[in-house]
């Protein structure tokens, strides 16, 4: 999602005619857990998808042995936060009940993996070319 999102958010979501809305799936144990509440609290401070996009961009350093909320914690130094409220939110699990709450309706609904785009009616699993995903967003907005 983070190599298509640009185009699409220039095309669909600034425009009005699309919103991209972000659902965890907490489904690579204690790491999915920290990296999203990492997202859920930097998104506390308007920063979730600059989180995400670090997330993501780092991944291969977040399945490396060692401390992950000292990891995760520098990963917040890299962007505009309140550190100390970013710290508390994270070291004190203020968003894992809602994120597990999250993840229960996902699963709920069917999805167990991710990413999963749901535009309109249609699912598409997996990461898809831009092409693709505009594709299906066009056969579903409205003329």
């Amino acid at each position: 999602m983070v190599a298509v999102a640009p185009t699409l958010v220039e095309r669909y979501v600034r425009p009005g005619k699309l919103r991209i809305v972000f659902r965890a799936v907490l489904n690579h144990g204690e790491l999915s857990n920290r990296a999203s509440e990492a997202a859920a609290c930097a998104g506390r401070q308007g920063q979730f998808w600059a989180m995400h996009a670090l997330l993501f961009e780092r991944q291969r350093e977040l399945s490396s042995p060692g401390g992950i909320v000292d990891l995760l914690l520098g990963f917040a130094r890299e962007l505009p936060l309140n550190q100390a409220a970013f710290r508390q939110c994270l070291t004190r699990h203020e968003t894992l009940a809602a994120l597990e709450a999250a993840d229960a309706e996902q699963r709920r609904r069917g999805i167990t993996v991710q990413p999963v785009f749901e535009i309109g009616t249609r699912r598409i699993f997996g990461v898809q070319p831009v092409e693709a995903m505009t594709q299906a967003i066009e056969l579903e907005l409205p003329d």
